[in-house]
């Protein structure tokens, strides 16, 4: 009787730590699932940011630079402009010396002037030498009638005829020199207008408004041709630019929203439109090292501002926010290089 007591006293006990596993089974699921669905329901708080709503990325801001240099190797008279001077559109921005090649156009001048008179005088040459060929051709012609009668000797006839053709060449070499001296007045008129052009490039205008960023040279210095004196910089033209992977690209259009914001201008944001998609990829973020396997390309991206105000600056680091929501109503993109 005490034996089947003690078996179903061992039997109970088995019982029991068997519903304590189970129900410790049963808690550990549930908690795995609980953490399963808040795992996926927190997913989106933990996207990079902008993925909600839209495409952030961080660029720098870009603007219109326009290097200004010479075009002819000569000493710099005056800069009017220094770094962070406003250069209004058309102003003198670069003066050369202009005394050598002012010399210089004084005697192509006077070469033109030179050529003219002689091309006059060569004219002048070609009527004598026409008067002189009527008058060779009239005694000819005289002569003719008298030794038909037999009253001009062979002698007398034979000079006129001599006459006659040097006359003929007289006037052909006239006419050749006047040519001649057409092409070398040509010649010195064209020296003329070089020398004129080379004048007027003494002085170097401005072709935008902006803001000198960059003098590197100063008054008295020799300049080579080519060499960038000034650099200017149109604030009112300014982008900031991005460059989106090609998984990326395809989303974006031009005329779409954007935002760009600067870390140095805390709770300011611009609001801006994309103005440009690069039609052809840069560089690659991902290179292919296993065979099949294309390379990820970037493409460069121009996102403009619609009211810079003057605070964004070239070079600037900017965080710029592309948004999705209205890419039915942009345009198709267009070329970025």
């Amino acid at each position: 009787m005490s034996f089947f007591m003690a078996s179903g006293s061992v039997s109970s006990r088995l019982s029991t730590r068997d519903r304590v596993l189970m129900k410790t089974r049963t808690v550990v699921i549930l908690f795995i699932l609980i953490m399963l669905v808040l795992s996926f329901a927190a997913f989106p708080f933990f996207k990079k940011p902008g993925e909600t709503n839209g495409i952030a990325r961080v660029g720098i801001i870009e603007a219109t630079e326009v290097h200004l240099s010479s075009k002819i190797a000569e000493r710099i008279q005056a800069l009017p402009f220094e770094e962070g001077d406003s250069v209004p559109e058309n102003a003198a921005a670069v003066r050369l010396d202009p005394r050598e090649i002012a010399a210089q156009v004084s005697q192509a001048e006077a070469n033109v002037q030179r050529g003219e008179a002689s091309l006059v005088n060569s004219r002048a040459q070609v009527e004598k030498a026409k008067a002189s060929l009527a008058d060779a051709h009239r005694n000819r012609s005289r002569l003719s009638s008298l030794r038909q009668e037999g009253l001009v000797s062979d002698s007398d006839w034979d000079k006129a005829q001599i006459r006659l053709e040097l006359a003929e060449a007289e006037l052909k070499a006239a006419e050749a020199e006047v040519r001649s001296a057409a092409a070398e007045l040509k010649q010195r008129q064209a020296n003329l207008t070089l020398f004129q052009i080379r004048l007027k490039e003494t002085e170097i205008y401005a072709p935008i408004a902006g803001v000198v960023t960059l003098k590197a040279f100063e008054v008295g210095e020799m300049v080579s041709p080519g060499a960038t004196i000034l650099t200017l910089v149109d604030p009112a033209s300014v982008w900031a630019r991005v460059n989106l992977e090609e998984g990326e690209v395809g989303k974006v259009r031009v005329g779409g929203r954007a935002e760009i914001s600067i870390d140095s201008l805390p709770g300011r944001s611009f609001e801006a439109r994309v103005a440009e998609v690069g039609a052809e990829g840069g560089f690659a973020t991902q290179r292919d090292v296993t065979r099949g396997r294309q390379d990820i390309k970037t493409f460069r991206v121009k996102v403009r501002p619609l009211s810079p105000e003057g605070l964004l600056k070239p070079g600037m680091t900017a965080k710029v926010r592309i948004f999705l929501d209205d890419g039915e109503s942009a345009r198709p993109s267009v070329n970025a290089r």
